[in-house]
């Protein structure tokens, strides 16, 4: 998992450099269309990643957008309900990384079964989304040797900031100057990444001792990164195996904290700065007052950290700040995982009688 980690700002780059190659097709297809409603699904890391990619787009090309899981767009969601758009105005997108998930496939049949305009984004080319769907997009995050993905979900982020970027500038959403100050976000972001990664490694070595005997754990994020927390919450679960759960930030107040007592460990991702990172601010406070010693809070705003904390010293812009914040979480699943013996290369799934994937 490290080695992926770390090797991720190259792919970021390369998504970066090689936007009019692979996006193409995409580009044309949203610049040119008249697209009011998209649907974005995916399973797993791939539905988190799609939550994320559905603020981006929603900010930067002013659609409606829904984040929604496959199963329950195949059988329970009702496209249109309120028949305020066109069919063609509807566009639904699927992410399966491999290109192969039996839920995502599902939705996008449903979706071209029923007239909608689909694309398939996969990084293995030639797998069944791709035979499905209208239009497809190729991810450049390359194959990952290992089942918990963490450099095709941080790539992932990016390639459709990017792509975003460029539809709003052809459809003409934002003007030249705009667009070369978004851009210039985005490298610096590139640049910056393997600091955020170093800083990261290091705030892992300092607290290592006291999170090794991390026995549950909750994650909270607010705005563009409460997403961030859901996939935390799942690289922790599926690699380090202890129990852990993902909360919006005031969220996690209503209710959960009945379950709470001093062996918690409580994580909180400080996005931008603004009033949800002053209220974090007094949460965390909080939250080492009156429950528990664990709390850690990760951010590259100016707040008082403690020893535990992590500040990085380089910033990022709201909608980018998920690629940098999701990667002390994803140090964090690898380096518990070596420590504690777990093996994250060897899958523990024995019975693989029920698949989730389809058969090429």
């Amino acid at each position: 998992m490290m080695d992926h980690i770390e090797d991720t700002g190259r792919v970021l780059q390369r998504a970066y450099d090689e936007r009019a190659d692979y996006g193409a097709d995409f580009i044309n297809l949203l610049a040119k269309g008249d697209y009011k409603k998209i649907y974005f699904t995916g399973s797993g890391t791939s539905y988190n990643a799609m939550r994320v990619v559905r603020n981006t787009f929603v900010k930067l090309l002013q659609i409606e957008g829904v984040a929604v899981e496959p199963t329950i767009f195949t059988y329970s969601e009702s496209i249109n309900p309120s028949s305020a758009f066109r069919p063609d105005q509807i566009l639904v997108i699927g992410l399966s990384q491999h290109g192969d998930s039996l839920s995502t496939c599902e939705a996008l049949q449903r979706a071209v079964d029923e007239g909608y305009t689909t694309v398939g984004v996969s990084e293995e080319l030639g797998a069944p989304i791709e035979r499905i769907t209208s239009h497809y997009l190729h991810l450049v995050c390359e194959e990952e040797q290992i089942g918990p993905e963490t450099r095709g979900y941080t790539e992932t982020l990016f390639q459709f900031y990017i792509l975003a970027l460029e539809v709003a500038k052809a459809k003409g959403l934002i003007g030249n100057e705009k667009y070369k100050l978004l851009d210039a976000d985005a490298q610096q972001a590139v640049n910056d990444y393997t600091t955020v990664v170093a800083e990261s490694k290091n705030w892992y070595e300092a607290t290592a001792n006291e999170l090794v005997k991390m026995q549950k754990s909750s994650i909270a994020g607010y705005g563009y990164n409460f997403p961030t927390a859901q996939e935390a919450r799942l690289k922790f679960f599926e690699t380090f195996g202890r129990p852990s759960t993902a909360y919006e930030m005031e969220e996690q107040l209503h209710g959960p904290l009945r379950a709470y007592n001093s062996d918690n460990y409580i994580f909180l991702i400080g996005g931008n700065a603004g009033p949800e990172f002053d209220r974090m601010k007094d949460i965390a406070a909080y939250y080492r007052r009156a429950w528990t010693e664990h709390v850690f809070v990760i951010s590259g705003e100016d707040f008082d950290a403690t020893s535990k904390d992590l500040q990085f010293s380089v910033k990022t812009t709201a909608l980018l700040s998920p690629v940098f914040y999701t990667v002390p979480f994803q140090v964090l699943s690898a380096q518990l995982s070596k420590a504690v013996g777990i093996d994250t290369s060897v899958s523990p799934v024995k019975d693989k009688s029920i698949s989730g994937h389809m058969n090429n």
